[in-house]
């Protein structure tokens, strides 16, 4: 029971659900570059994605510790309400890097180098909410490595790059869009204790609008890929679902109770159905 608790209270720390958000942009670029498929590679590269997310929210919950002890929305999260302590919570810290850095260097020896990349701007993502607005381009930014890592894994070859900046860039503005908008529901904490947002510093209106225009730069650029690999009918259809499913979270955005994350996690299957349906010619 105690190994079960333990589990389970991790879980929860790292939001581990939001993990299905994160794996598709990963292995989006992964099955755009890749040539031929090894069992072995795409489980290093599963584990070294989950635990480069492991990374991104430990050192975010970390860092932003005092701050969400502040916020009645993130209060009673299990490193703010005292349920893990920063020990723990530190040592799953180093665990993570350790695990990714290794997993990477089993990938490709010279992925240990560009994995550093990635640890610098989680790191550093925390701290832009406390001067910039722009830190949800930030954040948009670093999880547009995904893709564009997943291609390097797949290939060991930085010429991927040239197939998977469409989705790099989707996944930048659509991140941004959808962040901007997940910071509504802490519009007042944030101007309260001077944290730095879009919402915080235009307004409510305004950063809805800045979201609007971030789905549309995202969908430009779903739209060039499609254009670049020969589309089809599937691909459309499922371009326009994606149209609807951003839009319809712009509608939500005012409603407290709306789930982010959990909405945009199906986002992100649609984004690598769409790839793996160009991969078999559908």
């Amino acid at each position: 029971m105690l190994l079960k608790r333990n589990i389970l209270l991790f879980g929860e720390l790292v939001t581990f659900p939001h993990t299905l958000f994160v794996l598709p942009l990963i292995f989006s670029g992964y099955f755009i570059a890749i040539q031929e498929f090894y069992l072995l590679n795409f489980f290093l590269v599963l584990i070294a994605s989950v635990s480069a997310r492991t990374i991104g929210m430990l050192l975010n919950r970390i860092i932003d510790l005092k701050v969400d002890q502040l916020n009645p929305r993130t209060k009673s999260r299990p490193l703010p309400s005292g349920r893990v302590s920063m020990r723990l919570a530190k040592v799953y810290l180093s665990l993570s890097i350790i695990i990714f850095l290794v997993s990477s260097f089993l990938i490709c020896d010279f992925l240990i180098y560009l994995a550093l990349i990635p640890i610098v701007m989680f790191y550093i993502y925390p701290f832009t909410k406390k001067f910039t607005f722009l830190c949800h381009f930030f954040l948009g930014a670093t999880l547009s490595l995904g893709p564009l890592a997943g291609g390097i894994a797949a290939t060991c070859s930085l010429k991927s790059f040239f197939d998977t900046w469409p989705i790099a860039l989707f996944t930048l503005f659509w991140i941004s869009g959808f962040d901007i908008l997940y910071a509504l529901k802490d519009y007042s904490h944030d101007i309260k204790e001077g944290i730095y947002s879009i919402p915080s510093f235009f307004g409510k209106k305004v950063s809805i609008n800045i979201s609007i225009y971030c789905f549309l730069l995202s969908l430009i650029f779903i739209f060039i890929y499609i254009l670049k690999t020969g589309p089809t009918i599937f691909q459309f259809i499922i371009f326009s679902i994606i149209s609807m499913g951003l839009f319809v979270q712009v509608y939500n955005s005012k409603k407290s109770d709306f789930s982010f994350f959990e909405y945009n996690s199906y986002i992100g299957f649609l984004i690598l159905i769409l790839i793996i349906s160009d991969i078999l010619f559908i």
